[in-house]
């Protein structure tokens, strides 16, 4: 096996425990909320606050793995992620549940733009959109298809939400130490500590890496902008499906697991299907269908009356977790790292993580949950099929980033073209070669 096949057999493996960690929360929830007495505003809240310190802990994290090493980062992210993410089974009050998974949320941040930067690094170009798709796909697959059933089973087994969150935090115990032991420093962020422990990398301040360097890129920028409804359709959609499920449609807890289930298959599916096309038909018109598609489905899911079978639901979840997953190998993966120079697409990629983490993840879930309280659970799931409407529309200013697209394009795109007009230096061969 390759070194980068191994690479992304251990980032689907981390991601997919952390996508376990930040979602079987929601998928017992109605449980939780009858043992805590929790109203939907808190529900949001809790979601919200993991979202809200993810941002902060994606920016942090980024900026210190692009300068000191990724690998670190990657693999003792992991680790701390999985503690706290044990420590939830131990909480007794809202005030408590909140500190946890904030502290959750500050080391899962950690990984995935440090990931995504190398894998971009690593990979060979033909392969670097579908290897993208199936470490964000494992998110779906580990965490919301497989991860909901493992959640139904032990609670049944258990008798009890709290050591549920025991069981499924040792696996990425395990995944952080192998990686910290397999994985190596990336090419470019190697190098630049090479030269900077050697004095080379003592430059101006000016010289320096910005979060302003990664915003000047257009494709960053709109990644940044979709980055909202993306997120805030991930986290509220899952967040308030078992209890739409359960409180509006009545219908047991085993199915709802069987239901969300469904829709982290479909989005697992989505992001390596979708992420594979859009080697082939570009980012930009993959990601305008994909996002398009998911509004559509996710109409039908808000529209289905009272007393449609289970079977159906599950049908409808799929094709939504399909079409919606799969936006996100092309606005958070290959979009933004294909537009920026190697050595800051760490950064590129954890702006509109930590965007999304902050506005979508945190502030979408406590709207839905405030709305939900007010009128009824239909709130969250309009919410989240119009987010893709929204996504779609942001989407048609992209500039394509595709390497066999951008082969058979007339005029290729220069690394200035993708820089914001305001920001463009006077093109020279240098800056057109850059």
């Amino acid at each position: 096996m390759k070194y980068y096949q191994k690479l992304t057999l251990l980032f689907c493996l981390m991601w997919g425990f952390i996508g376990i960690q930040r979602i079987i929360i929601s998928v017992i929830m109605p449980t939780i909320q009858e043992d805590l007495k929790l109203s939907y505003t808190q529900v949001g809240l809790i979601v919200a606050i993991t979202g809200l310190v993810w941002a902060v802990g994606t920016l942090f994290w980024a900026a210190l793995g692009d300068r000191f090493g990724r690998r670190p980062v990657i693999a003792l992210c992991t680790i701390f992620a999985s503690v706290f993410s044990w420590v939830t089974g131990m909480v007794h009050t809202v005030g408590e549940m909140l500190v946890v998974r904030g502290f959750l949320g500050f080391f899962e941040g950690g990984p995935f733009g440090p990931a995504m930067g190398t894998l971009s690094e690593e990979a060979p170009e033909h392969r670097r959109a579908m290897n993208a798709g199936l470490v964000t796909g494992a998110f779906m697959l580990i965490g919301v298809c497989f991860g909901s059933q493992v959640a139904v089973w032990l609670l049944e087994r258990l008798g009890s939400w709290r050591p549920v969150f025991y069981v499924v935090s040792a696996p990425g115990i395990l995944v952080g130490i192998i990686l910290f032991f397999v994985m190596r420093e990336s090419p470019a962020v190697a190098e630049a500590i090479r030269q900077r422990k050697a004095g080379a990398l003592v430059k101006k301040k000016e010289d320096q890496v910005k979060l302003s360097d990664a915003l000047k890129y257009r494709n960053v920028l709109l990644s940044s902008i979709n980055s909202i409804p993306v997120m805030g359709w991930l986290y509220v959609y899952t967040s308030f499906s078992a209890l739409f499920l359960t409180e509006v449609h009545q219908f047991s807890l085993w199915s709802v697991g069987l239901i969300v289930s469904a829709s982290g298959l479909g989005g697992f599916l989505g992001e390596f299907i979708m992420g594979a096309i859009s080697d082939h038909i570009g980012r930009k018109r993959a990601l305008i269908v994909s996002a398009g598609l998911c509004a559509a489905f996710g109409i039908m899911v808000a529209l289905t009356p009272v007393g449609t079978s289970p079977l159906m639901f599950g049908g409808f979840f799929f094709m939504f977790g399909l079409f919606g997953a799969g936006m996100y190998p092309m606005y958070v993966g290959t979009l933004p790292a294909e537009s920026v120079p190697a050595e800051i697409a760490g950064m590129a990629i954890a702006i509109p993580t930590a965007l999304g983490e902050t506005l979508g993840a945190a502030l979408m879930p406590t709207i839905a949950g405030v709305l939900s309280d007010k009128f009824n659970l239909y709130a969250p799931m309009w919410m989240a099929a119009l987010a893709g409407v929204l996504i779609a529309v942001v989407s048609l200013f992209y500039i394509e980033t595709a390497p066999k697209c951008v082969a058979r394009m007339p005029h290729k795109p220069t690394r200035q073209d993708h820089v914001l007009k305001m920001f463009r230096r006077p093109e020279t061969p240098e800056t057109v070669a850059k």
